[in-house]
């Protein structure tokens, strides 16, 4: 990709005949990072901070919910319904909502992020749970397992896979949902130099803001895979032996 994209883009400049105000070369984009490179790290370390403090939150209700719901059946059949409706709401309205409510803080934009976050990481956690052996944990029971012992166990290792699946969906949507949630009213963050870069007419800076936050989105996901390679490091212990 860092050949084949600039290569690709030169190929756009030469043969679409494009204005510079439209398409600006890849060298005038450098020159944005190179004259607003404190500007750009600065916003860059807002919107980051967002992501992950949300993806933290997110992560904490997702996995007291999963937990909750494999210990007490009837709270899944009590609060999946209202997981549906919150998934399905446009997070860009409720951004708006959000904003008019609290104002330009912090809050509305962790509520986004959550919200655009939350529901991958509990459905794979509850489906992870439910795959576990049933027949081993009614071993363990036999055994005088204590519940700690039979979660430590078979249920954690059971929903890891899930897990670890889910971050690679919900840890990349964290950065675009903090982006989209710095839309409205904030003076703050990539999303607010987007709508500067717009209004200004600054096609050039916008390229690099999403340059910039296509390799955030794009470390996020290589930062899942690493995790998941040294998590079930054993497994290719395993398969070499």
């Amino acid at each position: 990709m860092l050949v084949s994209v600039p290569l690709l883009w030169l190929a756009a400049l030469r043969f679409s005949h494009l204005p510079p105000a439209i398409l600006p070369p890849p060298g005038r984009v450098l020159t944005v990072f190179r004259e607003d490179g404190m500007v750009l790290a600065y916003h860059t370390w807002v919107t980051l901070y967002e992501a992950l403090l949300g993806y933290a939150i997110a992560n904490v209700l997702a996995f007291s919910l999963a937990v909750s719901y494999y210990y007490a059946p009837r709270a899944e059949s009590f609060v999946t319904p209202w997981t549906i409706v919150i998934k399905n709401v446009p997070f860009v309205s409720v951004a708006s909502l959000l904003v008019i409510t609290f104002g330009d803080t912090l809050t509305p934009k962790l509520i986004v992020v959550v919200l655009v976050t939350f529901f991958p990481l509990l459905a794979n956690l509850v489906k992870g749970f439910k795959s576990a052996d049933p027949v081993l944990v009614d071993r363990l029971r036999v055994l005088h397992a204590t519940r700690w012992q039979i979660f430590s166990r078979v249920l954690l290792p059971s929903a890891l896979p899930y897990y670890v699946a889910a971050h690679e969906i919900a840890f990349t949507s964290s950065i675009i949902a903090a982006i989209i949630s710095e839309w409205s009213f904030s003076r703050r963050g990539l999303g607010y130099l987007i709508i500067e870069a717009v209004a200004n007419y600054r096609v050039d800076r916008l390229y690099a803001i999403n340059i910039v936050g296509a390799a955030l989105a794009l470390t996020a996901y290589f930062a899942c895979k690493l995790w998941e390679s040294w998590l079930f490091r054993w497994k290719a212990d395993l398969q070499s032996s």
